[in-house]
């Protein structure tokens, strides 16, 4: 596998020699799967504000007022979004969270005080595909379809704007616009409907590794959880085989000294994760993600086929074999258990092919060729894309692509360069530097 994934990733790279050198770029690891995982070395990040230096609140705001949950979830009938505001006039920038990420993650808190430090009002949203979304905002309960989730989402961030501007007092210039993942997908979804609604107006939409066909990428990350691991026999026996290698190192080490450059002393050690190791972490993270993803759905949409009946959920209720068996239900498991069923009912006659299409930056070309609003970066070795996917960012959007060699899925994003780039787009100085 690891002559496979090093082998692609060089051929990828290749294809976009014309655009950024690898020899331009010191983003150095090689290693997609080491990358997503590690991030940026700490010498190569862009400095961010500390979190207690940034003036910023969590608040929360009904999107769906006649939503009814149950007790034991009650807490999430409002939606949580983090609010980071300026004093003085500025500039507002929305931020999507990745695949089933909450709006307080590390990475959406680092770009947060990026933009923050920038002069901008920052408000940070779960991804529609986290549980919190999902029982708050979805009005389907049942997301990942990218232009039904742009309208809730567009109805969040307007039910947001207006809680920040209650409480603070806000007062916004303009609006920008970004996302992560399958966050950069929903977040094109939100520029197209906005472009029809004139709501936002969105000044910049800045997509960090977007998919360009989610159903194509969903199976990709699908199948990095039945990586084959040498002396692995089942999921207890993988973490019981990561942990043994851990206690080594540590042992040898002489003790646990959590740093920004911990995963990078591992990964030189004699304890190194092999390449199906850290696909099959990377992997089982995502698979977390499907069962909160399925459980959650399934409960606020009423499928019954992982989650108990609404009436039947009480404080005392135990959540462990429902969570156990939306666990073994991955994401394209979710698209053709509980997707595609209830989009079906609603589009007599078309197929799966064609639901995968509308939610897939191809159904929305037109909007997003030729705009000079809106940028990408991705890396070439980024294991969520095929190199048809990116041939075709590459084509639609020209300078605005912006095309690392290495990276894995937005690893080099913290990279001082990459945000250099991306702060230039977002305020309006378009980097032409290649």
């Amino acid at each position: 596998m690891k002559r496979v994934v090093l082998s692609v990733s060089l051929v990828f790279a290749s294809l976009w020699m014309p655009a950024l050198s690898a020899d331009d770029f010191s983003f150095n690891e090689s290693n997609a799967f080491v990358a997503t995982i590690s991030g940026a070395p700490a010498e190569q990040m862009a400095e961010v504000p500390r979190e207690r230096d940034v003036q910023q609140e969590e608040l929360s705001v009904q999107v769906i007022p006649e939503r009814d949950l149950p007790p034991l979830i009650s807490e999430f009938e409002r939606l949580h979004f983090n609010l980071a505001w300026q004093d003085e006039p500025a500039p507002l920038m929305f931020l999507i969270a990745g695949t089933g990420s909450g709006f307080d993650t590390q990475r959406m808190d680092y770009f947060k005080r990026l933009y923050w430090a920038a002069g901008m009002h920052v408000i940070v949203l779960s991804s529609p595909s986290n549980y919190d979304f999902i029982a708050a905002a979805s009005t389907t309960g049942l997301p990942g379809l990218g232009y039904l989730d742009a309208r809730d989402l567009h109805t969040a961030m307007s039910r947001a704007v207006d809680k920040a501007r209650e409480e603070k007092d806000i007062e916004i210039t303009k609006y920008h616009l970004s996302g992560f993942s399958l966050g950069a997908l929903h977040a094109a979804f939100v520029g197209e409907l906005d472009s029809h609604l004139g709501q936002f107006n969105f000044d910049r939409i800045m997509l960090m590794n977007p998919p360009v066909d989610l159903f194509n990428s969903v199976k990709r990350l699908d199948r990095l959880a039945y990586t084959e691991v040498e002396g692995v026999d089942g999921g207890d026996s993988f973490y019981e085989h990561i942990f043994g290698k851990l206690s080594r190192y540590f042992a040898a080490r002489g003790g646990i000294d959590p740093g920004a450059g911990l995963f990078y002393e591992i990964q030189e050690s004699g304890e190194a994760l092999t390449d199906e190791e850290l696909a099959l972490l990377i992997g089982a993270v995502f698979r977390f993600a499907a069962a909160d993803l399925n459980f959650m759905a399934d409960l606020i949409s009423g499928g019954g086929q992982y989650a108990p009946p609404k009436e039947e959920l009480t404080v005392g209720t135990s959540l462990t074999p429902y969570l156990r068996r939306a666990l073994f239900c991955d994401f394209g498991c979710y698209m053709e258990t509980q997707l595609w069923p209830d989009w079906q009912s609603r589009n007599a006659g078309l197929s799966v092919e064609d639901m995968a299409y509308r939610t897939s930056l191809q159904s929305i070309d037109s909007y997003l060729r030729g705009n000079e609003h809106i940028a990408v970066v991705t890396a070439a070795d980024d294991f969520i894309l095929g190199r048809e996917d990116y041939y075709y960012l590459a084509d639609v959007f020209g300078e605005r692509a912006f095309l690392y060699p290495r990276g894995g899925h937005g690893g080099n994003l913290q990279h001082k360069d990459v945000v250099s780039r991306m702060l230039s787009f977002v305020q309006g100085a378009a980097d032409d530097q290649q």
